[in-house]
């Protein structure tokens, strides 16, 4: 392999060019696909591959490649987990495509390559920061061709680029096509054979289909908890008749067997030697410094974890670099950032400065301010802020910097809590391969939960809890009350704290759900007076609906629910049979309602344990059949401002495990034929 790295050659749109010209004519070529979108987004497209005769159409369904299909042309295309260096070099962060030209059919004239997004992601590649597709020859270390494009129209589904044979030779030709209705119509367009009726959703789900069930009915080749299991994008399976069909699987992952609490816990009978040792560890900006330290080393060792938070970052997939405390000079004094990233992909870089703080540090806006303008001065790309602060909204910030200045620098934040959620997800869910990495990765793990790190992440809901919460009681909450807002606002950062948790214990992106309209300051603060209560939502990808999180500051409780839609047929009793049968473990006293069409309807409620018994406490007099069940649980919250964090985790994960992991929806109903 040569270690040449040369410019790639950048296509635009209908830009086509001969694989000889780049040496790829009788060589494998590794394609990178890159969709990169919102940082704060939890969108991951699904690539596509479709093999093509020379009417344009597959030859038959066995030329769609995709996750559930990895393969065609008996191999000559596949999709593989791409190794370090094939990763970097495409910028691809996870699986590349790979063609063997010498082993196509002689058959095949075209294959395109596409990506898709799932329509409840909420998102189009219009919303995409970044879309690329580049070609890599096998025997290079970087790029031979790169293409990278914009979409304007809201399509779900892309087409990236396409190789097409001319007599003997293969070109490759710069797409940039969309289709509006998404996976679904780009199959189409090229001869696959889609059943779309959902009618035959009555049978097994798409998991079932797929894979065969083991003695004790779990999928016996894939466990649980694993990617296939829990997929929420529209998957394409064989239908048992030729065709294939595009079908949801609403599969929320499991909570795993361990916990955060008491697994991730080192409680030995002597301290263990550590990789990121707290034994003697000071205070101030000595624990600082092992912080960034062991971060920016962990980053630069552990390849899929600093490509995470990179891309959390706003950054490219690439090979990273990392470094401590490097000086600049800015209006002639000197200034030390507590860390730089450097990923190089190609001949490309991309630089950010990192300050960072633990313990009760807060970030300021004069510090940060300085190092965005070395940054602009420097051509720099980003600054990256981390402390124990989160943020309650995706736009916000933990300081304030003239945004003039952030048009040619980005400035990003990382919570402490965030990256011990990334970490522990990808060393407890084994998203490392390589083992050294995987063990240097946990020991960063012990390090985070170490209480002598200074990394705590959200503990308590401030020192204004008590104050606010009585005023609340005792209804003299003012609008002009300072510390209401920040209990508001720390709240915020509970649900997403909460989310962090989530996200780690179920290795996939859990996150708050913000109203598109927030009220402003006063007119949060006066809800909070005339309700006493304070809500957030989180998604969970495959849950039925969101799972909502509410603490009343009168009563001192903290509540957890959700929604799930209620099926379109069957007697009203049978009707909530069906979603009660569904909770064989959820604690009786769970509040079930039924929400009932029209608006001046109110929702019918019973608790569980009754309802197993009768059904007939959700069953209205006047024969209304239920739009939805709510499902309600609720605990009593400690009077402690740092337990009020306790209580809320502690009945968000009863509740997961209990309700939210176990729910269904109905299925479709079936067409009435004529």
């Amino acid at each position: 392999m040569t270690d040449q790295i040369t410019q790639a050659l950048e296509l635009v749109r209908g830009q086509n060019l001969s694989l000889e010209s780049i040496g790829g004519a009788e060589e494998q070529i590794v394609v990178g696909v890159i969709s990169e979108f919102p940082s704060e987004t939890a969108a991951r497209p699904d690539v596509s591959i479709l093999l093509l005769d020379g009417d344009g159409k597959v030859r038959t369904n066995a030329d769609f490649v995709f996750y559930n299909q990895r393969e065609a042309g008996g191999g000559a295309v596949r999709l593989v987990e791409g190794t370090s260096s094939l990763n970097d070099a495409v910028g691809s962060p996870g699986e590349v495509l790979v063609v063997d030209f010498a082993s196509l059919p002689s058959d095949v004239d075209r294959i395109v390559v596409g990506a898709s997004l799932d329509s409840d992601a909420g998102l189009t590649f219009a919303n995409a920061d970044h879309l690329e597709i580049s070609l890599l020859v096998a025997d290079s270390v970087s790029p031979s061709v790169v293409f990278t494009l914009s979409v304007e129209e809201p399509v779900l589904a892309l087409l990236f680029g396409e190789f097409y044979r001319r007599g003997a030779a293969w070109k490759f030709r710069a797409l940039g096509q969309g289709y509006g209705d998404g996976l679904g119509a780009l199959a189409q367009e090229f001869g696959v054979e889609i059943d779309d009726d959902p009618s035959t959703a009555d049978g097994p789900t798409v998991q079932e289909e797929m894979v065969p069930a083991n003695d004790n009915g779990e999928d016996a080749t894939t466990p649980p908890d694993s990617e296939a299991a829990t997929a929420t994008a529209s998957t394409v399976v064989p239908d048992g008749t030729g065709h294939m069909t595009i079908r949801k699987a609403l599969r929320p992952p499991k909570l795993p067997e361990w916990s955060l609490r008491n697994d991730l816990n080192d409680e030995s009978e002597w301290d263990r030697a550590r990789l990121f040792s707290v034994s003697a560890i000071g205070s101030g900006d000595e624990r600082e410094r092992r912080a960034v330290s062991a971060l920016l080393s962990v980053m630069n060792g552990v390849r899929e974890f600093g490509r995470e938070l990179v891309r959390r970052s706003g950054g490219p997939a690439g090979t990273i670099e990392t470094f401590i405390e490097p000086e600049f000079d800015w209006n002639e004094k000197k200034y030390r950032p507590d860390g730089l990233i450097r990923v190089t992909r190609g001949a490309k870089q991309w630089v950010a400065l990192v300050e960072a703080k633990s313990s009760t540090a807060k970030l300021t806006d004069d510090q940060v301010e300085i190092y965005v303008d070395i940054a602009r001065k420097l051509g720099f790309n980003a600054v990256i802020t981390v402390s124990n602060q989160l943020l309650g909204a995706h736009d916000q910030h933990p300081v304030k910097v003239d945004k003039r200045k952030l048009k040619k620098v980005s400035l990003h934040h990382l919570s402490w809590d965030e990256i011990r959620s990334v970490a522990i997800q990808m060393s407890m869910h084994r998203q490392v391969q390589d083992s050294t990495q995987s063990w240097v990765l946990r020991e960063f793990v012990r390090y985070l939960q170490h209480p002598k790190s200074g990394l705590h992440g959200f503990t308590d809901m401030g020192p204004q809890w008590v104050q606010v919460r009585e005023a609340v009681k005792t209804r003299t909450l003012n609008v002009d009350n300072k510390g209401a807002i920040e209990v508001c606002n720390l709240f915020d950062q509970l649900v997403r704290h909460i989310g962090h948790d989530l996200s780690c214990l179920l290795s996939t992106d859990v996150r708050p759900i913000f109203p598109r309209n927030r009220p402003d300051s006063t007119s949060r603060i006066q809800q909070l007076a005339d309700s006493g209560m304070m809500f957030g939502s989180l998604r969970v990808p495959g849950a039925t609906g969101p799972l909502t999180l509410a603490v009343d500051l009168r009563s001192d409780t903290v509540e957890c629910s959700t929604i799930v839609d209620a099926p379109r047929e069957g007697r009203p009793a049978t009707r909530v049979n069906w979603v009660v049968k569904q909770m064989p473990d959820a604690h009786g006293d769970t509040l079930v309602e039924a929400v009932l069409p029209g608006r001046t309807s109110a929702n019918i409620g019973a608790l569980l344990g009754q309802l197993r018994e009768s059904p007939d406490g959700l069953l209205p007099a006047d024969g209304k059949l239920p739009k939805q069940f709510k499902i309600t649980r609720g605990h009593t919250l400690s009077r402690n401002r740092g337990n009020v964090v306790i209580s809320a985790n502690k009945l968000v994960e009863e509740f997961y495990r209990d309700v939210v992991q176990v729910l269904r929806s109905p299925k479709p109903t079936k067409p009435v034929k004529a």
